[in-house]
């Protein structure tokens, strides 16, 4: 049995992050390993109001961070940290980085994203998935949420890389076959497990 082990999938909408997030899910639990498959945001009361929030514009740049980090640390206590405990293998679909990625595109400084999620727990390994975002859109069925258009994504994209080059995080391009892309991702995980 392995300790508990955190991996988040980061990248914009459409690049394969819930699709590869499931798919290592499954995998992981093929070899033994006992599995959390988890998203940002979540299910739980905050994450709903997130949701519904999202398709609209109702809410501002500053409101949708601080829900988001409200929801991140509900997700902390409630999932992420009593799985590591029991030493499940936690993938999260969406962390801290999407926050600081969406909301300083949103046009929030990141120097106060990075605060209001100064509380998280690092993960044991981050990986960002990259993919253009004209092609992220046309993979990812329009849920008609504020954040899909492709000069917003473009920005957002620009910012995951500049954190994974900042950050050391791995880089996976997705625009390729699933099964490529789902081997590039376990041999990563190996080297943590």
């Amino acid at each position: 049995m392995t300790d508990g082990k955190f991996v988040v999938l980061e990248g914009i909408d459409g690049s394969g992050t819930s699709t590869h997030a499931r798919l290592l899910g499954k995998w992981l639990r093929s070899q033994g390993h006992s599995v959390v498959v988890t998203h940002e945001p979540t299910t739980r009361k905050i994450g709903v109001m997130i949701q519904r929030n999202i398709k609209t514009e109702e809410t501002s740049a500053v409101v949708d961070a601080l829900l988001f980090a409200a929801d991140r640390v509900d997700h902390l206590e409630h999932i992420i940290e009593p799985s590591l405990a029991a030493n499940k293998i936690v993938i999260s679909d969406r962390y801290v980085e999407s926050s600081i990625a969406y909301q300083t595109s949103a046009g929030l400084k990141m120097d106060w994203v990075l605060e209001i999620n100064k509380f998280v727990k690092n993960p044991d390994l981050t990986i960002i998935f990259d993919i253009e975002p004209e092609k992220g859109l046309r993979r990812k069925a329009k849920t008609g949420d504020k954040f899909e258009n492709v000069i917003f994504l473009r920005k957002v994209r620009e910012i995951y890389l500049q954190r994974a080059k900042a950050q050391q995080y791995p880089v996976i391009k997705t625009d390729r076959s699933i099964g490529d892309v789902q081997a590039d991702l376990q041999n990563l995980i190996q080297t943590i497990l």
